[in-house]
């Protein structure tokens, strides 16, 4: 028999404007409750601040007794997290992001009493440095448009993030008993599909529930104020339309199924999103010399950027400086994110391993200032893109006596397939105006592919 799946039941708190979707948000979570589930509520901020103000100590209290995550302060009010950061390289979006969130991240730990697991995605809104920005507070992402094959738990940009990968889509579904029962089948044949899929790592499914207000409105109280870029005074506002009061139990009793469905799945293992944070969130604390030269063979004879199932091609390149200039037995995983710019194009030429260790020794000197790997280093008069270097070191710690490096290495290869699913899906999300210039988020969401690698169980890792 396969192990049951780690599923999350997800559910995105958000509307803004109707006082009926705290309701909805009430009576789902008790009734989770009551069939002994546990749920992971991803808030936003300013709909914390409502409860807060119109005296819902019921639904703080009900959201409490589940696993709470951020769903940014604002939503959809304009500018988004894709819009803070749109013209913005990785450092400074992570400055941008936390001037514009800090006090609703901080409101809503404090209303909801408790420290958030993460930040969850807010429509198809993202850039790398809002992953950079959980890392920094040392918290997860959900919902991470970033993954590898076999692994939909990834490190990146210092974060944990979780990628978006399951089933759901119940949102319109329960005012209509066929449409439930039909998108019900379709999310158990998902989840059978998904137990029997191969794994490399951690992995997770996302069981997406609903957003509560959907499921008793006829659209979404965004796309009724916020389209195409669009942002209107919070004087006009308008609240999507209600589904008839006569609907109300239809609704209940198909969420009411959906429960006792997920109670009973044996193929899943239901927690909370903070439980599966916990157990993937360990990472190997160094690497031997051995294991480094295997790698290292792998990087010369394959001549690329490239990370392994536990570093980073980030990590192992100050690894490697340390064993060009240094040899150890061990050397302890550094901590250390990628460059800010796209390295140049390197001369086609090598270089002798005296000056690569000078190279090294600057490489990790400006790693420790900064955090940031830099783009390029000085090589006896040349400048190096960080890749080249990379490569070349590689070849030192060998023992090569003079070593180069491809001319054109600017991150790891699965990087170009990491920015497709940004490129194709930032602006699909109708609430983000036409004709945003992604070239830079894009171009961030590669370089920082240098911080990419697959997660593992604690337990995997001998933590």
């Amino acid at each position: 028999m396969n192990t049951p799946l780690p599923a999350v039941l997800c559910f995105d708190v958000e509307d803004l404007v109707s006082p009926e979707s705290d309701d909805a948000a009430l009576w789902m979570a008790r009734m989770l409750t009551e069939h002994g589930l546990t749920g992971s509520f991803m808030i936003v901020g300013e709909k914390a601040r409502l409860w807060e103000r119109r005296g819902r100590r019921d639904v703080i209290e009900a959201m409490k007794r589940h696993h709470l995550g951020y769903h940014s302060t604002w939503h959809s009010v304009h500018p988004t997290t894709t819009e803070h950061c749109v013209d913005k390289d990785f450092a400074a979006g992570i400055d941008a992001l936390w001037e514009w969130d800090r006090e609703g991240w901080q409101d809503t730990e404090r209303i909801l009493g408790r420290p958030l697991i993460g930040w969850a995605r807010t429509g198809s809104s993202w850039a790398p440095s809002i992953q950079g920005l959980m890392g920094r507070l040392g918290r997860a992402y959900a919902y991470s448009p970033v993954r590898l094959p076999q692994t939909n738990v990834c490190w990146y940009g210092g974060c944990l993030g979780f990628y978006l990968d399951g089933v759901g889509g119940f949102d319109d579904t329960f005012v209509d008993d066929a449409l439930f029962a039909k998108r019900l089948a379709e999310a158990q044949q998902g989840v059978a599909e998904r137990v029997h899929t191969p794994r490399h790592g951690a992995h997770w499914t996302s069981v997406f529930m609903c957003h509560p207000t959907r499921a008793i409105h006829t659209a979404f109280w965004d796309a009724m104020n916020f389209l195409d870029g669009a942002n209107p005074p919070r004087r006009d506002w308008k609240p999507a339309p209600l589904q008839p009061a006569a609907k109300m139990p239809t609704i209940q009793a198909n969420f009411r199924r959906l429960c006792a469905w997920l109670r009973d799945e044996r193929q899943l293992e239901i927690v909370g999103w903070g439980e599966l944070v916990r157990r993937y969130d360990g990472q190997r604390p160094e690497v031997t010399h051995a294991e480094l030269l295997a790698a290292a063979r792998r990087i010369a004879d394959e001549r690329r950027v490239l990370f392994t199932d536990h570093f980073t091609a980030a990590e192992l390149l100050l690894m490697l400086c340390r064993a060009a200039t240094a040899p150890a037995e061990r050397y302890p995983r550094p901590s250390v994110l990628g460059p800010l710019a796209r390295p140049p194009r390197s001369p086609e030429r090598t270089w002798a391993a005296a000056d690569l260790g000078v190279a090294a020794q600057r490489i990790t000197a400006d790693a420790a200032r900064s955090g940031y790997l830099p783009a390029s280093v000085a090589i006896a008069g040349d400048t190096v893109g960080i890749g080249t270097v990379f490569v070349a070191l590689a070849q030192i710690v060998l023992g090569a006596a003079t070593a180069g490096g491809p001319a054109e290495a600017y991150y790891p290869s699965e990087a170009e397939e990491v920015a497709r699913d940004p490129e194709k899906g930032i602006p699909q999300w109708p609430i983000h105006p036409a004709g945003m210039d992604l070239t830079k988020i894009l171009e961030q969401t590669r370089l920082q592919c240098w911080t990419l690698k697959p997660a593992w169980p604690r337990e995997d890792l001998g933590l």
